[in-house]
């Protein structure tokens, strides 16, 4: 009897994980536990290979791998089984520079922990990126050639045009006869008229040298850099695309004007976040502003970009345009 009052209380607590509804059976409680059913991935806009460094969280592997990339994991970047890459993933600072120096090409990111955030960051930086390139672009609604009704040679002074006589095409045609042109008596000669000219004498001067004066070239001046450059451009927090093109204008027309400065591009972000992450996201902001500057067609060699991270903070550390990115001449 014991046994059986011992058997009925552990029957009370079981909890049993099913997909059925809740049941009261007997007095004896079924607990439902049901999984959140997993949403689609959504399919990215630009698949690419990526590489995830160390020991990535394997949803976030799944998720990018659903979205159509080519994920490749690898303990480090000498692990790695490709030479270039569109995106590395790191985990902190130390690998992010290991990978700059080995895919040079790559975009790299630092891992938040948060794999929606992690997701986002990558097709973030694959959206910058250019589709098809390398692809014919197709002509639309080209015109046809404009096909030349009843051209001919051109007509030469004293011709006639000779007329036909039929019945349009394949008709018999018969010259018409074209007349002698009429002789022209040439014109009289004038009478010559007889004119006195009486001359002056000219004193004698000192004889002109017939080679010509050649003027002299003008000494070339030195360039001088126009007006100073400071250009400035703000992010959203946790971005690196550039919203307004038009804040880099002035920016572009003064090193267009400027062919002999070089700038530096300095890299900046607030100090939310951790200290790893700050500087891999200033290092992309900047690197932003290099890739729409060479866009708009100033030479990628007079750009040198440098990430400070939340380390030189130009504002309060509240201040929202510590999210920023600075160009200015190189010394």
């Amino acid at each position: 009897m014991k046994n059986f009052a011992g058997l009925a209380g552990l029957l009370v607590a079981l909890v049993v994980e099913t997909h059925a509804p809740s049941v009261d059976a007997c007095g004896i409680k079924l607990t439902i536990k049901t999984s959140t059913p997993h949403k689609g991935v959504a399919r990215s806009s630009n698949p690419s290979h990526l590489l995830l460094l160390g020991t990535p969280p394997h949803r976030l592997e799944r998720e990018l791998t659903d979205a159509g990339h080519d994920v490749e994991i690898a303990s480090d970047t000498s692990s790695a089984k490709r030479k270039s890459y569109a995106v590395v993933m790191v985990v902190d600072a130390s690998q992010a520079a290991s990978a700059r120096s080995n895919f040079q090409g790559a975009v790299v990111v630092v891992r938040s922990g948060d794999v929606a955030s992690d997701i986002a960051s990558v097709e973030n930086q694959i959206s910058r990126k250019p589709i098809d390139t390398d692809r014919a672009r197709v002509a639309v609604a080209a015109k046809p050639p404009r096909e030349v009704i009843a051209a001919g040679p051109p007509r030469e002074p004293g011709r006639t045009l000779v007329g036909t006589s039929g019945t349009g095409d394949g008709g018999t045609t018969e010259p018409t006869p074209v007349k002698p042109p009429t002789p022209v008596k040439p014109p009289t000669p004038p009478t010559p008229k007889v004119v006195t000219t009486v001359v002056t004498p000219v004193h004698e001067t000192a004889p002109v040298d017939p080679r010509p004066t050649v003027a002299a070239e003008p000494k070339p001046k030195p360039t001088k850099a126009s007006a100073a450059l400071h250009g400035e451009v703000f992010f959203s927090i946790n971005s690196s695309s550039i919203s307004r093109a038009a804040a880099l204008a002035s920016t572009v027309r003064w090193l267009t004007a400027n062919t002999g400065v070089n700038v530096v591009i300095e890299g900046y972000a607030d100090p939310t976040g951790t200290p790893e992450n700050n500087l891999a996201l200033a290092q992309s902001r900047a690197e932003s502003v290099r890739d729409h500057l060479v866009s708009a067609g100033i030479d990628q060699s007079r750009m040198e970009v440098i990430s400070y991270g939340d380390t030189r903070l130009k504002y309060s550390r509240k201040d929202a345009r510590n999210r920023r990115v600075a160009i200015e001449p190189k010394p």
